[in-house]
């Protein structure tokens, strides 16, 4: 039987997913806690408003979530993010409190990220 804290981290951790991955920086804000905590390899960034000025996926991304599972206030997403002929795999561990996503931290191939952010276009 699902408890009511996981059915809102599911709900909490799916909205944060449509409003990032679709570039809702309204929704996204809303459902961040303002001292969300966001942590990917070296890189700690502390503070919702930081998170939001110092991260965003590229206008021409699209992303698919793959996998994903929920227990309590913990959340797991793995997804795949595109742009062009370059892709990323990437995996969150999300916690949910008092519904806002109090902290995140990201798992992914760093050197396959960084192409995946680079310029598209051209020919070469």
């Amino acid at each position: 039987m699902t408890t009511a804290a996981t059915q809102e981290t599911e709900r909490v951790a799916r909205s944060y997913f449509e409003a990032w991955t679709s570039r809702d920086r309204e929704t996204t804000a809303s459902l961040l806690d303002p001292g969300f905590r966001f942590t990917a390899g070296e890189t700690l960034i502390e503070g919702r408003d930081a998170f939001l000025q110092a991260a965003a996926f590229p206008e021409d991304a699209t992303t698919t979530m793959l996998d994903e599972a929920y227990e309590g206030e913990i959340g797991f997403q793995l997804y795949e993010s595109r742009r062009g002929d370059r892709a990323v795999l990437i995996a969150e561990r999300l916690r949910v409190r008092d519904g806002r996503i109090a902290d995140a931290v990201s798992v992914t191939d760093m050197a396959s990220f960084a192409a995946f952010l680079g310029p598209t276009g051209g020919d070469g």
